[in-house]
């Protein structure tokens, strides 16, 4: 008979021993957790809202740069302050309105006719972006090319408020003209409005004209922040327009523009609101507001 004897020198854990142990690793993982736990959301906490500031601040520093470009007195707003909308200037520069006796190829501008070409005094203002195109200043406010305006007031703000020919308001259409031809070289642009039955409202007092290339609306809807360019002159302010949009900011929560327009000697103030929101690691949506404000010249 085979002689079973026990095995000596094994070693193991009682039930006791696991328990011990697991209970101190659960004290150890506890106490670890609460000296890492605040830092590391602390940290979630900073990055989160870094996002937030730069998508509010981005928004605002590209809405504030666009508008330094508006023509003067173009700035509208629609009724619940949702959308902000203007016209986009790409030149400024000056008109000959007097001729030279002493030389015939000096060019004025007739403000009388409905096609001229004119002498652009000064070093030469536009860029080589500018296009021309035909067909008027109707096909000018349907982004068939560049327009030329003058002494742009913005009156009347209601299109329907004066007959054809005495509004001066650009989104009207009466002192606009389509850029029929550029002649860099010889200092000249040849404009044409011959679609319109009516002279220029009136001339610049500092014989100052602007070049238009599009209008450009900023859109709060549905959660987003929408840039909209390169469509038609309306009239009416588009809601929203009638083309795509370029997303420009994501979360947001609450948005809105005001405009408190100015004078010929005061500049008008455009005011940004805009809150963005993200949710913490508790679910909670923090909401961050950024509030921007813009001088606008409005001389014209």
């Amino acid at each position: 008979m085979a002689d079973v004897r026990p095995v000596r020198g094994t070693a193991g854990f009682t039930l006791i021993e696991l328990i011990a142990v697991m209970a101190i690793g659960a004290i150890l993982a506890t106490v670890v957790w609460r000296n890492l736990a605040t830092p590391l959301r602390g940290f979630a906490d900073v990055n989160r809202r870094a996002a937030l500031v730069a998508t509010a601040n981005l928004a605002a520093l590209r809405i504030t740069r666009e508008l330094r470009l508006a023509l003067p007195n173009s700035v509208r707003v629609n009724a619940d302050g949702s959308a902000l909308e203007f016209l986009q200037t790409t030149g400024i520069g000056r008109y000959r309105r007097e001729s030279d006796p002493a030389d015939a190829t000096h060019d004025a501008l007739d403000l009388s006719r409905t096609s001229d070409r004119f002498d652009v005094l000064g070093p030469w203002p536009l860029s080589n972006s500018v296009t021309a195109g035909t067909g008027g200043a109707a096909a000018c406010m349907r982004g068939e090319g560049d327009c030329v305006t003058i002494y742009n007031t913005g009156n009347p703000q209601d299109c329907t408020a004066q007959p054809p020919g005495t509004r001066t308001s650009a989104w009207c259409g009466d002192n606009l003209a389509q850029i029929a031809r550029i002649d860099p070289a010889a200092g000249q642009l040849e404009i044409d409005r011959s679609d319109q039955a009516t002279a220029w409202p009136t001339g610049s007092p500092a014989q100052r004209f602007y070049v238009i290339d599009t209008p450009v609306s900023y859109v709060c809807r549905g959660g987003e922040l929408r840039r909209f360019a390169h469509y038609p002159i309306f009239p009416l302010q588009p809601e929203p327009p009638p083309v795509d949009g370029t997303p420009l900011a994501s979360r947001v929560t609450a948005c809105s523009f005001s405009y408190e327009a100015g004078s010929a000697t005061r500049a008008g103030l455009v005011v940004i609101r805009l809150t963005v929101a993200d949710a913490n690691l508790d679910g909670v949506a923090e909401p961050l507001t950024i509030l921007e404000q813009v001088h606008i010249p409005n001389s014209p």
